[in-house]
């Protein structure tokens, strides 16, 4: 009987034993740094096709296309500062390694005074866009500027937004960038200026 109660105590003894020794480990190894997780290796196409994807360097923003979104922010910031109602609404680039060209798109209304810019105005602003544009973007051969209104939805089959559109090229634009002229005659040297009959001087 003695024995017996013996062995039931030292039973008991190390079963507590071990579980104290349990609880110790694991708190230990609670307060110890996790490790890290090692992701399992996925073969070859899996691999490509599994892969989280990383976002763009470049993150999208609402005056920006997206062809060439670095040079088209670029060209955003350069030329938004030269309108004083600060009205560009979108930017384009096209870039085949061979040649460059852009366009602008700004608001020919007046954001919060509900005015529409007239004919000397939109004049004014385009070769504005022009000249910062081809002077401090060499690699663009060509721009196409145009100015546009809000139309409401119910008008949009019987009014045409666009009120304004000029093309430039850099040769041309050259060959008149340090002469005296008026915005009017500066545009007419491109001979592609477009103005709505409803638009005001």
């Amino acid at each position: 009987m003695v024995i017996l109660r013996f062995n039931n105590t030292m039973k008991f003894g190390v079963g507590a034993a071990c579980i104290a020794a349990l609880l110790l480990s694991a708190a230990a190894s609670s307060q110890a740094a996790p490790r890290p997780m090692i992701p399992p290796r996925i073969p070859g196409g899996f691999a490509r096709h599994f892969a989280p994807r990383l976002r763009p360097a470049f993150p999208s923003r609402p005056w920006v296309e997206g062809v060439t979104p670095r040079l088209e922010n670029r060209l955003f910031d350069a030329t938004y500062r030269t309108l004083p109602s600060h009205n560009i609404l979108k930017v384009y680039v096209f870039d085949t390694s061979a040649y460059e060209s852009a366009g602008i798109r700004f608001s020919a209304r007046v954001p919060h005074e509900l005015r529409d810019l007239g004919r000397a105005d939109l004049n004014h602003e385009a070769v504005s866009l022009i000249r910062v544009t081809f002077d401090r973007f060499p690699e663009l051969q060509s721009l196409d500027v145009w100015a546009t209104i809000p139309v409401p939805k119910s008008q949009l089959t019987q009014v045409e937004s666009t009120v304004f559109s000029v093309s430039a090229d850099r040769e041309t634009y050259a060959s008149i960038r340090d002469k005296q002229l008026t915005d009017q005659e500066f545009l007419d040297a491109f001979g592609r200026v477009w103005i709505a009959p409803e638009i005001q001087e």
